[in-house]
């Protein structure tokens, strides 16, 4: 055995403080189950250990070794299908359940929920969900309800392998102790391949299933590190007061939750089934600012760590637990996600309320630029037809401003003049040899123009800038030809609005920028975009705070201030995309659900009934035969394959072709803090501590104790 260099012994502070005393113990997360081969470097190269700190060999900086578990035959298999009698129920109703489904002479078990305080009640054990039918059946028509065929793991029996091995750069193949290895960098990270790079150690050994688990075990403050951005990330949510209450939730989730799944040989593992932890090369600065602002700090309710249950997004409100997990948890209460008095700030724009149907962002940008000269923003005026007179002065100013020499006298009329602005702005140059008469007459059809004309009227149409209905009407407005000196202009001098999110103190911030201030002079044109795009001009415009605004200021002429009215309304959870969402659900598809997931073969018709917030309570299920089969909480979404339980649905057609067009909001279990919704009450101003005492209800936040 070679002796251990300096380099190794450095690794040894950073472990000491990682792990110090008086600390809380140590996390010790799961990245993978399944894997028989890991390819991993060490940072500053070494050591490999034994799993009882024995060292076993040394590795250089960026030398890579595969550790491969060479096992005999197929991995056991674990998974199998059980079934689910009811919801959810706190331990007393479980142990009553149970005793009945015993005199039935089945064989039930409870297994706890781990996060939610109650107990599932489980019987059978099948290889596939279709052995699982009869039992089903008969549990139905003796009055049971909510049954479920539920995907269970099984105690797996360890696979008698060959052997562990080390294999290095050089096809070396050393063996390695079956319990496993340590790895311990000499600086500071562990790679895996295909995972990314990790702090504290690394772990790898055989499992039962005949594969590799793979544990990264590091202080719980550097987890969290990893954890805050891959939960609700710096660029989606930049917010400090909100990655604050993240930080705080996670701890405590992680701090209630350690050991939960000890019998794997970790606590958490590194997905939505726990917290999402990216090591590493998930960290951000804003999100570090964020764990080390709360360090330490967990919310208790009653004394106690509260079980910190969160979601991605709730859909405008959260629900009380009984609903989702079965228990009627105090700290956990249905809350709405919209402000009492949503927070505005006020607008003036030089011009007042008008019709313009006509509004583009051409011509906004045209106006921002002060190529319009005065009275062309009016409405009469926009509807006119388009004439000489009204173009020129608009192309003279863009001829000077692109340093082109002065237009021409034209030649025609109506959709004609499209080809002056184009040779005004030096189309024509481009288009020789370029163009074809088989191109002019494949997209302008029955609209071709004269033979001279048709290669420059070909390459507009191509380019997107003079669309082919444009060439058959004889008489367009005023509005209509700006829109297509626009497009001409852009296409030589793009100009792209700047967009940010309204804050508090009337600065926005630029997506992947930091906040700053909305310069914008005393007068300016103030328009509104609606969902659709549709754009008008306004007069003013309270904007409430978290709206997206986009702007186009320009010394030559008036900035340009658009308000974009979010398509998701006015609820503090509208900044993500699944805040409301479509799906379609066709019958097949659903049929197959109910057969796999709850053993129902045909369907009549569903059943939904609601909360005042629009979650659904209840899914009833009428089959062929007119039984009802009842779903509540997380199986409701689970059987019918959707994001959240915030939804309606419209019936299309006949069976066996219906369809179901289903119209929804959120993202989760709706139990908890609304992530997005976290960020919408940070941008209003609250602090970290009152978004969460917000959504976990007469809580404290106390240091985690000694």
């Amino acid at each position: 055995m070679q002796p251990i260099p300096a380099l190794i012994l450095l690794a040894a502070p950073f472990l000491a403080s990682a792990f110090a005393a008086g600390a809380p113990p140590p996390i010790r997360v799961g990245l993978d189950t399944q894997a028989l081969e890991w390819i991993v470097s060490l940072e500053g190269g070494g050591e490999v250990q034994s799993t009882d700190g024995q060292p076993l060999m040394l590795l250089k900086d960026g030398e890579k070794l595969r550790i491969w578990w060479d096992s005999k035959g197929e991995a056991d298999p674990t998974d199998e299908y059980r079934v689910q009698v009811g919801p959810p129920v706190p331990l007393k109703e479980a142990d009553t359940l149970v005793q009945k489904l015993q005199a039935l002479g089945e064989h039930p078990e409870k297994v706890a929920v781990p996060d939610g305080g109650t107990w599932r009640v489980l019987t059978g054990h099948y290889p596939g969900s279709s052995e699982a039918e009869p039992l089903l059946d008969r549990l139905g028509a003796l009055g049971y309800q909510e049954l479920w065929v539920s995907t269970e793991k099984r105690k797996g029996r360890p696979m008698n392998g060959r052997a562990l091995y080390a294999v290095t750069e050089r096809y070396e193949r050393r063996p390695l102790p079956n319990g496993g290895v340590r790895l311990v960098p000499a600086r500071e990270l562990t790679t895996l391949a295909g995972k990314g790079r990790y702090r504290g150690l690394m772990e790898i050994f055989p499992n039962a299933q005949g594969r590799l688990t793979v544990v990264n075990t590091l202080d719980l403050e550097t987890y969290l590190r990893g954890v805050v951005p891959k939960e609700m990330g710096a660029w989606q949510f930049p917010a400090l007061e909100a990655l604050k209450a993240q930080a705080v939730a996670a701890r405590t989730y992680a701090y209630v939750n350690r050991g939960k799944r000890a019998k794997q040989g970790f606590d958490l593992v590194d997905t939505v089934a726990d917290q999402v932890y990216g090591g590493r090369d998930g960290e951000q600065a804003l999100t570090d600012q964020a764990v080390a602002d709360t360090a330490g700090l967990i919310a208790t309710y009653g004394g106690h760590p509260i079980q910190a249950l969160f979601m991605a997004n709730a859909g405008g409100a959260t629900i009380d637990n009984s609903f989702v997990f079965g228990n009627a948890t105090p700290y956990l209460r249905g809350v709405s996600s919209y402000a009492d008095t949503p927070q505005t700030l006020e607008f003036k724009g030089e011009l007042s309320d008008r019709g313009d149907s006509w509004l583009s962002w051409e011509i906004l940008r045209l106006a921002g630029c002060g190529l319009l000269p005065d009275g062309y923003l009016d409405s009469a005026r926009m509807n006119q037809p388009m004439r000489v007179p009204d173009l020129r002065p608009v192309l003279e100013a863009l001829a000077r401003r692109l340093d082109l020499p002065s237009p021409a006298t034209p030649a025609g009329t109506g959709p004609q003049l499209y080809l002056w602005m184009a040779r005004s702005l030096g189309f024509q140059d481009v288009v020789e040899g370029m163009e074809r008469p088989q191109d002019a007459a494949y997209l302008l059809g029955d609209a071709l123009p004269p033979a001279p004309d048709q290669p420059l009227a070909s390459f507009l149409t191509r380019r997107g800038l003079v669309p082919p209905a444009a060439w058959r009407n004889p008489a367009p407005t005023l509005a209509q030809g700006l829109q297509v000196l626009g497009r001409l202009w852009q296409e030589l001098e793009p100009m792209d609005f700047q967009e940010g999110t309204l804050l508090r103190d009337g600065e926005v911030r630029v997506k992947n920028a930091g906040p700053g201030p909305l310069r914008l002079t005393a007068s300016y044109l103030l328009a509104e975009e609606a969902p659709g795009g549709s754009l008008r001009l306004v007069g003013s415009s309270r904007i409430q705070v978290g709206d997206r605004v986009k702007w186009l200021p320009d010394p030559a002429g008036s900035p340009v201030l658009v308000r974009r009215m979010d398509p998701d309304g006015a609820s503090l959870d509208r900044y993500n995309s699944l805040s409301h969402w479509k799906v379609e659900l066709r019958e097949a598809d659903l049929l197959e659900s109910l057969r796999t997931r709850a053993g129902i073969q045909g369907l009549r018709n569903l059943q939904v009934s609601y909360n005042d917030q629009g979650r659904a309570l209840e899914l009833v299920v009428v089959d062929d035969r007119g039984r009802r089969h009842r779903f509540s909480g997380m199986r409701i979404r689970n059987l019918l394959g959707l994001k959240d339980n915030v939804f309606r649905f419209i019936t299309l057609g006949h069976p066996p072709e219906r369809r179901w067009i289903i119209y929804g909001r959120g993202w989760g279990h709706g139990v908890g803090m609304d992530q997005t919704g976290a960020y919408g009450l940070a941008l209003e101003g609250a602090s970290f501590d009152g978004i969460l005492k917000h959504y976990y209800q007469g809580i404290q936040i106390t240091p985690i104790p000694d």
